[in-house]
């Protein structure tokens, strides 16, 4: 970003509370980019015969994950996981269960975990080319790998019992 988005002046480096930040160059505009970082939530998906993970179309190959999705305006982090569920799976929640909030810095992200019992059949989207459904098992080692929703949820696998 190279320019104000409120009044179009030059952005310039400057330090706020002991961070750089990028600010208007033009004081009177008052403009700060503070890089919040951006709300997301994440679906550990349960049916009938495990959990799925899916492929994005825009990821390196052989990446699988969980489903994720942003959250939109006047959407609950809840709401958002149900949403994100059927528009990328086209599966119903059936029971929801919060797992957890996670920074994912890397992305700048703060990701709100959510595990899903669902219900339906797969129907992929346009984001989505490829998926798997896998054993509880298959997903252990996800516990020492950074996958913060999978590893605390399989902690608590008794979530809905």
């Amino acid at each position: 970003m190279k320019y104000c988005p409120k009044c179009s002046a030059a952005l310039v480096h400057k330090r706020i509370d002991g961070r750089e930040r990028l600010c208007c160059s033009d004081t009177a505009c008052g403009y700060v980019f503070w890089n919040n970082p951006v709300p997301v939530v994440a679906i550990v998906a349960e049916t009938a015969d495990g959990i799925v993970l899916a492929h994005p179309k825009l990821a390196p190959a052989g990446i699988f994950s969980v489903i994720t999705g942003f959250l939109e305006s006047g959407e609950t982090p809840e709401h958002a996981a149900i949403r994100e569920l059927k528009e990328e799976l086209g599966l119903d929640a059936e029971a929801v269960a919060f797992i957890g909030v996670y920074a994912f810095e890397k992305a700048n992200q703060v990701v709100m975990a959510y595990h899903i019992k669902t219900s339906g059949d797969i129907k992929l989207n346009e984001e989505l080319d490829e998926y798997r459904v896998v054993a509880h098992e298959q997903l252990y080692r996800w516990t020492e790998t950074g996958k913060f929703e999978v590893g605390e949820w399989l902690k608590r696998l008794n979530v809905f019992e």
